[in-house]
């Protein structure tokens, strides 16, 4: 069994791998941690497909490597397997196709509650993924993190 927790760059994240990782040691599963970063324009003025950031990390994404080292370093101090992806791309679309390529029952994600305008103009990432429809998804709410209901 293998649970994704998508993470970005917010206070959320923490909760989101928290949730995870507690979820992980009940069911006896691994943990994908995965930072999906904006897509870079390519020779045709927009990046189509999906790239997998490997060893050589350009510099304006260090601090979502260095992100996922500390949040793989949370689940290992856990006892819980964990690997990441950092990937460039659309994040609704690479967020399920990832999930699928990875053998995942389950996503954990955050919602930064977000609303009017903004949704409107950028759309929601946690909505995108709910509507796919493929699997079931747990969506840890921006309110309960800053509440601190999110986690014992």
């Amino acid at each position: 069994m293998k649970i994704m927790a998508a993470v970005d760059r917010s206070p959320i994240s923490d909760a989101v791998v928290d949730m995870a990782i507690r979820l992980a040691r009940c069911t006896n599963a691994d943990v994908l941690l995965i930072n999906v970063a904006p897509r870079e324009p390519d020779a045709f003025g927009r990046q189509v497909v999906r790239k997998v950031i490997g060893d050589q990390v350009p510099p304006d994404l260090l601090d979502r490597r260095e992100l996922l080292d500390r949040l793989s370093g949370l689940a290992s101090e856990s006892g819980v397997e964990s690997t990441t992806l950092l990937v460039r791309g659309d994040p609704g679309p690479t967020l399920i196709d990832d999930a699928q390529r990875a053998g995942a029952t389950l996503i954990v994600m955050g919602s930064h509650g977000r609303g009017g305008l903004f949704k409107t103009l950028i759309g929601s990432v946690s909505e995108t993924v709910l509507a796919d429809g493929r699997m079931p998804v747990l969506v840890v709410p921006a309110r309960a993190v800053r509440e601190g209901t999110a986690a014992p």
